[in-house]
């Protein structure tokens, strides 16, 4: 993996600043749509002329809009990083925008009924471990009520893992095949992740340090592009396949002239 990171670093010469802006656009227009929103529900509380019905339609309206810009945003961020890191253009289209909103609007419903499989029998492991220690339960019945709730969120977590790691190559597929269809980039993204997701997370993982770093907030200047540009060179780089031996399936003749 260290090639992949030199290369990353490569890329970035004498370009990190502009990209540090478009790794931080997303987030700036998150925080510009969401002060637009609070003026907006503030001005529809203080109007009593206006019905309730109607304020929770534009409220759900503008919900979806400022949603939709926010994945825009972010997808046309992800795509500068892609054509960074592979030398390669994608343009971006209409019906990409409404593909990668719908593909993230997936992502997040499955993400939610995987966590309600584990997500309400923790919370109901520690309400019975709370009620227990309030009626005065043995105190080896309440740990293990305890213990319980936290494998349930461990293994919770590991499962948010596989399904984050499934469809972490969504937005690389849009932009190298150009596919508008959201079920088949999720489907895509599972097949290429199937063999890639443990090797994905070690390549997570190797950044933890540079992440921790970024408490100081100056290093994340850095780190956000660095680590931006080098997920594209990841997906982008086959990994090494061991080379098989070759066997003749007939006798070697060696012929001395």
């Amino acid at each position: 993996m260290i090639h992949i990171k030199l290369k990353a670093q490569k890329m970035l010469i004498g370009k990190n600043m502009k990209a540090f802006f478009v790794s931080i656009l997303p987030f700036l227009m998150s925080a510009t749509l969401l002060c637009l929103n609070y003026y907006l529900l503030k001005f529809m509380k203080n109007n009593a002329e206006i019905s309730l019905l109607f304020k929770m339609l534009i409220a759900v309206c503008v919900a979806t809009l400022s949603l939709f810009m926010i994945n825009t945003t972010l997808y046309i961020s992800e795509n500068y990083f892609y054509r960074k890191a592979t030398d390669s253009f994608a343009p971006v289209r209409a019906i990409d925008l409404f593909c990668s909103f719908a593909v993230n609007i997936l992502k997040t419903l499955l993400f939610f009924s995987w966590s309600a499989v584990f997500f309400l029998p923790c919370v109901a492991l520690l309400f019975c471990a709370y009620s227990a220690k309030t009626n005065n339960y043995a105190g080896e019945i309440v740990t293990t009520l305890y213990i319980a709730a936290a494998i349930m969120a461990l293994v919770g977590a590991g499962c948010f893992f596989v399904l984050f790691g499934r469809y972490s190559k969504c937005n690389f597929i849009q932009f190298t095949t150009g596919e508008t269809n959201p079920v088949k980039v999720l489907a895509r993204s599972t097949e290429l992740m199937e063999e890639n997701q443990i090797r994905y997370f070690l390549f997570r993982l190797s950044f933890l340090g540079w992440d921790m770093s970024c408490a100081l907030l100056f290093p994340i200047i850095y780190v956000l592009p660095y680590r931006k540009c080098a997920k594209y060179v990841f997906f982008n780089t086959k990994p090494k396949q061991k080379q098989k031996e070759l066997m003749s399936e007939k006798p070697i003749v060696f012929i001395f002239g």
